[in-house]
C-alpha cells in the first residue's frame, strides 16, 4: 500500500447535497438493464440541469459524431466545438461508470461546460463496456480516441500544442492508462491528464480508509473494503490483471515522460484514497501534481448542479495547458 498524497479529515456530506442510492446493475441483463438505467439517469440531470444559468449556453454548443471500426463494431467519437476561430486546445474525454454502464449521453453536459466556457475542443468517445468487452477492450478504444484527435486536429480544429485526456471515476482510470500506455506506445504527446476521482488499482492489500468510510452504499457509490467487486467483469484474469499499469496505474514503475496530473477528488467518496496514493507516488516520481479536494462532496458530483460542481470544472478548465497566439 503506498502512502497518501496527504490525509483527508473524512467529513461528512453537505447538508444541500442529495445523497442518491447507488446504481447497481444486474449483471444478468445489462443491456436490458442500462437501457432502463441511461433513460432515467439522463432525465433525472437534464430536470436538474435546465434550472441552471447556463443550460441554454451549453445547448448552444455544436457537436458532430463520427464512427470508428475497431473488431467490426462500430465506436461512436462525439466533438463537441467552441465557439470561435480556434484552433484550440484538445480533451479527450472519458466517461465513468466502473468500465460497465453509462455511455455519452449521460455526460454531455460536462464536455459541453468545457467546450463553452473553456475554449476546449472536445473529444469524448463511447468506449466499448464490460462484461460483453473485457479489459482491454475499452481502454483501446479510449486510446484510438486519443490517436483519432490527434491525426483529425485540423478537422476538429483543434492544437496538438495542448492535448488533455480527462475522465472521472472509471474514466479516471482510463485517462490514467492512457497516458502511460501512449508513452509506452510512443504515441501522441500528452501535455496533461486530468483524473476526476478515479480509481487506480485493483490490487488492495488492505482495506484503505475512504473504502471503509464511504463505501457501504450510503455515500452514492458502493465498494466493499476490500474492493474486490469494484472490477468485477472488466478484468479477465484478475489475479494477474490487477498488476498490469494498464489497468491498475498505481502499479507503474515508470514515470518518466509522463505528463503532469491534475486530480479532482470529492471528500465524501470511496475512491478518494485512489487519488491520493496515485498523486503521492506521481510526485514522488517527479510528475508535477495539483490536488483539488472539494469538501462534503459525493462521487460523481461533477454532474450534479452544485456550486462546488460548478467550481470544479472551472479548475479543469484553468488545468488545461493554454496555447500561446
Amino acid at each position: 500500500m503506498y502512502r497518501k498524497y496527504f490525509e483527508p479529515e473524512y467529513g461528512e456530506v453537505d447538508k444541500y447535497v442529495k445523497n442518491e442510492p447507488p446504481q447497481e446493475p444486474n449483471v444478468k441483463s445489462m443491456k436490458a438493464w442500462r437501457v432502463k438505467s441511461n433513460f432515467e439517469t439522463l432525465t433525472d440531470l437534464t430536470m436538474m440541469m435546465r434550472d441552471c444559468y447556463c443550460y441554454n449556453d451549453l445547448m448552444d454548443i455544436l457537436t458532430d459524431d463520427y464512427r470508428v471500426q475497431r473488431d467490426g463494431e462500430d465506436v461512436l467519437i462525439r466533438v463537441y466545438h467552441p465557439e470561435g476561430e480556434g484552433p484550440f486546445p484538445i480533451m479527450v474525454f472519458y466517461h465513468g461508470g466502473g468500465w460497465r454502464m453509462n455511455n455519452l449521453d449521460l455526460y454531455d453536459y460536462v464536455p459541453r461546460y468545457f467546450a463553452r466556457y473553456g475554449g476546449i475542443v472536445v473529444v469524448a468517445v463511447d468506449y466499448r463496456l464490460a462484461p460483453e468487452h473485457m479489459f482491454p477492450a475499452g481502454l483501446e478504444d479510449c486510446y484510438m480516441a486519443l490517436e483519432w484527435a490527434v491525426a483529425n486536429a485540423e478537422l476538429i480544429n483543434g492544437s496538438t500544442d495542448s492535448v488533455t485526456v480527462c475522465g472521472d471515476s472509471a474514466g479516471g482510470n482510463l485517462a490514467a492508462a492512457v497516458t502511460i500506455m501512449s508513452r509506452d506506445k510512443k504515441g501522441p504527446k500528452i501535455h496533461k491528464q486530468i483524473l476526476i476521482f478515479p480509481a487506480t488499482t485493483f490490487n488492495i492489500d488492505r482495506p484503505l480508509d475512504s473504502t471503509v468510510r464511504y463505501g457501504g452504499g450510503n455515500y452514492f457509490l458502493k465498494i466493499d473494503p476490500d474492493s474486490k467487486n469494484m472490477g468485477e467483469g472488466y478484468l479477465p484474469n484478475p489475479e494477474t490483471d490487477k498488476l498490469n499499469p494498464y489497468a491498475s496505474p498505481l502499479e507503474e514503475t515508470n514515470f518518466e515522460g509522463i505528463a503532469p496530473a491534475c486530480f479532482i477528488s470529492p471528500e465524501c467518496d470511496p475512491l478518494l484514497d485512489h487519488a491520493l496514493m496515485y498523486a503521492a507516488k506521481l510526485e514522488d516520481n517527479g510528475v508535477p501534481v495539483e490536488f483539488h479536494l472539494y469538501k462534503g462532496m459525493l462521487h460523481a458530483f461533477i454532474n450534479r448542479p452544485y456550486q462546488k460542481s460548478f467550481e470544479a470544472l472551472d479548475d479543469i478548465i484553468n488545468a488545461v495547458p493554454k496555447l500561446t497566439r
